[in-house]
């Protein structure tokens, strides 16, 4: 007899687990991972490390205070050392054994909360190859919290989350030992960050940005520094941004991703990164995956034998993991399918790895497989509560948009799913514009079906996994044809699918998905309720407000006022008299990525042309609102809220 199971709510979102981090022992035998889970009580994201055998079993867990997280380990495989958060916003690097006892302290730290100017940020403490250091990044210079009066003379004042103290992060070394103070090997006016020893433990690479104007470009080179002398070399000189350097077994190379134009945005940006490798003195540089002409992913993966780097691709919605040859050549699919794959981990000996996996009904679970993705074991089952949920596979579709391109799109179904009845349907618009939706798991479409909903979700033209030619798109373009994408995905899904109900439409996206649902507002009223989350209405404020002013450049092409007739164009504000759509705006004060002015202007503008608006404001949390669990919970609640009132004429009871 099959048990049936229930629907989803959104009480079962506070139980998900995810994988925060996930890294193979240097003989391959074990994983040592963190998971990130809510604690409501306390209202807090925790964060713990666990230890799993790559061929299975039961984990233990070596942390219990929930702070604990950015794992290294020790190359004898024998510890393991961590960051754990402590008083005053400190950190404190400490190691611990394998049975999670011998916990010592090495040493206390700060460090800067400074946007880098980066969205991919690689190793930020590494154990050197011979066991007897640890790497790290860490902030020296003063910074008083509770000043009252603050002088800016930098352009990136503001951090991701809140202000930035705008101090500068160099790279130290410890002994593991912590008996005596850490010796700073990298000094300046600059930033380090995603630092990686070479195999003979004499440098360190890491990624900086040393142009003296890194407030105002995204010119990101490799460097190297000297253990012993603190002598630093420069290894590239491009034009664009490196990311994630990872050496070659034998120490000749270095892998990383790249882009090559100068125009890279500090957030999403159209240019797709690919792998590069350059020897060891920067000479020889070469794009290894431009015929792939897909985004690729980190972190990269050197096998042992040194033949093969492993990386991930975004690729029609699936993410698979992929190697390629450091000479070039054919680009091979090591595990692939209607899923995606990530925080791939490859052993310093043996053929073995860890990697993530998802799918559109399966939250982020770990698993270990060989080098050529053969022998696949899970290893974790954090979310095992959720095979009592009735979760939707989504059904895929394709079209042609009105000027010839194809667009990928997918629709979400309630639980007893009747093909002859009529459901109210959702157009949920994703963020990025880069990036993509697809064959992994949301809980924001899976949720609203979960409430008699059926929910369209497409990857339209600007986002990854597509080519580069799909990517750029957008550019120049927004609002334009990514509004139309949307527009006519709904339009095909209600003329081919007869249980789309066209009298009870509704819209809702976060971030760049809500700046479209600001934009569509203003366009149509045929949606009888709209939700935006974190959202942009206006590009003079997006670029003068926000930690991302390059992002608005890059999009448009240029400053503002060389592109004044876009960035009044492009800026739904503009046609807020339009609007006739009730919106619901939900964002977070200490969002710096899309800041609440955003929300505020739009919000004051339908209010002055009466149309029924509400804006929630959480005081304590950012971007997307994932800081507090209680805040993402209560945002989905009043999302499934808003709808039911305007879609069903009900109050909600989630």
């Amino acid at each position: 007899m099959i048990e049936e199971k229930r629907t989803l709510t959104v009480d079962d979102l506070a139980k998900i687990k995810t994988i925060g981090e996930a890294k193979i022992s240097p003989d391959g035998e074990k994983v040592a991972y963190t998971i990130r889970s809510m604690n409501l009580e306390e209202n807090r994201f925790e964060t713990d490390i666990y230890l799993v055998k790559t061929v299975g079993g039961e984990s233990s867990r070596l942390t219990e205070d929930g702070k604990s997280r950015l794992l290294t380990w020790a190359p004898d495989g024998r510890k393991i050392a961590f960051v754990q958060g402590v008083e005053d916003g400190k950190k404190r690097i400490s190691t611990i054994g394998l049975d999670g006892e011998n916990r010592r302290k090495v040493h206390d730290y700060e460090v800067s909360n400074a946007s880098l100017g980066v969205l991919t940020v690689g190793e930020t403490i590494q154990w050197s190859p011979d066991g007897s250091k640890i790497a790290f990044l860490a902030t020296l210079e003063p910074h008083d919290k509770e000043a009252k009066i603050r002088v800016i003379d930098r352009l990136k004042y503001k951090a991701f989350y809140g202000d930035s103290d705008m101090r500068r992060r160099h790279i130290f070394v410890t002994s593991p030992l912590g008996i005596k103070p850490p010796r700073q090997i990298t000094f300046g006016d600059y930033d380090e960050h995603s630092i990686a020893w070479s195999p003979d433990g004499r440098e360190i690479a890491f990624i900086s940005n040393r142009t003296g104007k890194a407030d105002m470009n995204m010119h990101l080179d490799m460097y190297a520094v000297d253990i012993m002398s603190g002598e630093t070399r420069r290894i590239t000189e491009s034009v664009g941004a490196e990311y994630y350097p990872t050496w070659s077994p034998d120490g000749s190379m270095i892998a990383c991703l790249a882009t090559t134009r100068g125009n890279t945005s500090n957030e999403s940006t159209p240019e797709d990164r690919h792998v590069w490798v350059v020897d060891r003195d920067g000479g020889d540089p070469r794009d290894l995956t431009g015929e792939l002409d897909r985004a690729c992913g980190g972190p990269l993966n050197w096998t042992p034998d040194g033949r093969r780097i492993l990386f991930t691709a975004s690729d029609r919605g699936r993410v698979p993991v992929c190697s390629v040859s450091p000479r070039g050549g054919d680009v091979v699919k090591v595990l692939d399918g209607d899923r995606g794959h990530g925080k791939v981990s490859v052993a310093q000996s043996g053929d073995r790895m860890v990697y993530t996996y998802t799918d559109p009904k399966t939250p982020e679970e770990l698993y270990s497989a060989d080098l050529d993705g053969g022998d696949v074991v899970q290893l974790t089952r954090n979310n095992a509560f959720m095979e009592e949920v009735h979760l939707d596979w989504p059904e895929e579709f394709r079209f042609k948009a009105s000027d010839g391109l194809e667009i990928q799109g997918w629709i979400y179904k309630p639980m007893g799913f009747d093909p002859q009845r009529v459901y109210p349907t959702l157009l949920s618009i994703k963020g990025g514009p880069s990036g993509m939706r697809g064959y992994t798991f949301y809980s924001g479409l899976q949720l609203l079906p979960a409430y008699g909903y059926v929910q369209v979700a497409i990857n339209y033209r600007g986002s990854s996994g597509y080519g580069q030619a799909f990517t750029d798109a957008v550019v120049g373009d927004m609002l334009g044809g990514e509004c139309r994408d949307n527009m006519e995905a709904l339009d095909h899904v209600i003329k081919t699918r007869s249980f789309v109900d066209p009298n009870r439409l509704g819209v809702w996206g976060g971030s760049y998905g809500g700046y479209l649902t600001n934009w569509i507002v203003t366009q149509t009223s045929r949606f009888k309720a709209a939700v935006a989350i974190s959202s942009i209405s206006n590009l003079f404020t997006q670029w003068g407000a926000s930690a991302i002013p390059s992002w608005v450049e890059v999009e448009i092409g240029g400053l503002p006022w060389e592109k004044m007739d876009l960035m009044l164009r492009q800026s739904p504000i503009m046609q807020a008299d339009k609007v006739r759509t009730p919106v619901l705006f939900l964002h977070g004060e200490m969002d710096y990525d899309t800041p609440i002015v955003e929300a505020e202007q739009m919000f004051a503008a339908l209010k002055k042309h009466g149309v029924e608006t509400v804006m929630v404001r959480y005081t304590d949390d950012g971007h997307g609102i994932r800081m507090k669990p209680v805040n993402t919970l209560d945002s989905m609640r009043r999302v499934v809220a808003w709808f039911d009132k305007h879609l069903k004429g009900v109050s909600s009871t989630t």
